[in-house]
């Protein structure tokens, strides 16, 4: 799987290779206590993070990115013992928790944790945050470029637009096993997190029928794809929608009536972290509701900082597909463990992309 948020911004980019963040791995830098290695999603910060917490603590920050949650838990099953913050969501917290790769967190020792919104203070994946601080969050949905709409025509509001041959061609779905045949099972009523063997096969022979008017199935490329008009359809997350229509202001997000995925993501602390002082340095630096702010004024993503509201402006908090109100995630579901089921999915996006 491939980061929802790899293309969000050149500018990160660039920032932390001025900085020269690069990958780490040896005795000598584990052993050097004023780094900070953190392993987490590209371009998730605003450019500005870093540099201000190095300059505050005396810290060294060594940012490695990954492409998707498998790859992270990939990682530290292969023995990375690295990394001191790493970012995962919340399905794969649960995941990492039931491996022991996680280091029980000492509230006492966080400062803002009161200061989420309080669904994120008693998160189903984490119900005490015995192991994550959450930091970002935001739902999987529909981007539309209006221009593809006749006069007066609606924006498509459901999953079913992906199967309108309106958009054959011009369409992408993401290249994600877990959001695609998780839509596949929404749309016919289905829980995203169904285990249920005959309702994932039926969502996948659906999607199989529907293949041919997909113009291709992808993650990191839809925010260049919506704003140079190659695709005029996709399935997306939320803030890679918002960042694509900042470069195309045709681009409108919608969540989908019958119901998205709900992802959180947020910051751990691996069992092996070598510099945990710092660590605990970087969980309360992000805390911090200016902070918190700044990051998801940047990434377009919503943060879960409820303090840090107070820096976001009226339209933002107001706009129902970034923060949407209850009765509208009433009708979401947050992305679970599927334990031994996720080989079933496994299996089926296979069959799915060969067919």
């Amino acid at each position: 799987m491939i980061s929802r948020r790899h293309f969000c911004s050149i500018t990160f980019a660039a920032t932390v290779s001025l900085l020269g963040v690069t990958g780490c791995g040896s005795q000598s830098a584990s052993a050097d206590k004023t780094r900070l290695n953190i392993f987490s999603w590209a371009d998730y910060l605003h450019p500005d993070c870093i540099p201000e917490f190095e300059k505050r603590y005396g810290l060294r920050v060594v940012y490695d990115t990954f492409s998707g949650n498998e790859q992270l838990l990939a990682k530290l099953q292969a023995g990375a013992t690295e990394y001191d913050i790493i970012m995962p969501s919340n399905y794969m917290v649960q995941e990492l928790n039931k491996l022991g790769l996680l280091m029980p967190l000492q509230h006492d020792r966080l400062k803002g944790l009161d200061k989420l919104m309080e669904r994120f203070q008693y998160p189903s994946y984490d119900p005490q945050l015995t192991y994550s601080v959450p930091q970002f969050w935001g739902t999987t949905g529909i981007a539309c470029d209006t221009t593809m709409l006749g006069k007066n025509q609606p924006l498509p509001d459901d999953w079913d637009a992906f199967w309108d041959a309106r958009f054959a061609g011009r369409m992408t779905l993401l290249d994600d096993c877990r959001e695609t045949i998780g839509m596949s099972l929404k749309r016919q009523g289905r829980s995203f997190n169904s285990k249920n063997v005959d309702d994932v096969r039926i969502a996948t022979k659906s999607l199989i029928a529907q293949k041919p008017l997909v113009m291709c199935y992808t993650s990191d490329q839809v925010i260049v794809q919506l704003a140079a008009e190659d695709s005029m359809l996709a399935m997306v997350y939320s803030g890679d929608a918002y960042q694509a229509a900042k470069q195309n202001r045709n681009i409108r997000y919608r969540i989908p009536k019958s119901g998205a995925s709900v992802w959180v993501d947020s910051f751990c602390i691996p069992k092996s972290a070598p510099h945990p002082v710092n660590a605990y340095l970087w969980l309360n630096y992000m805390l911090e509701p200016a902070v918190s702010a700044n990051n998801a004024k940047f990434t377009k993503y919503a943060t879960a900082n409820l303090e840090a509201r107070k820096f976001l402006s009226p339209e933002e908090i107001a706009d129902p597909n970034r923060y949407p109100p209850e009765a509208i995630l009433s009708r979401c579901e947050e992305l679970q463990d599927l334990g031994n089921s996720i080989f079933l999915y496994d299996r089926m996006w296979t069959e799915l992309k060969c067919s």
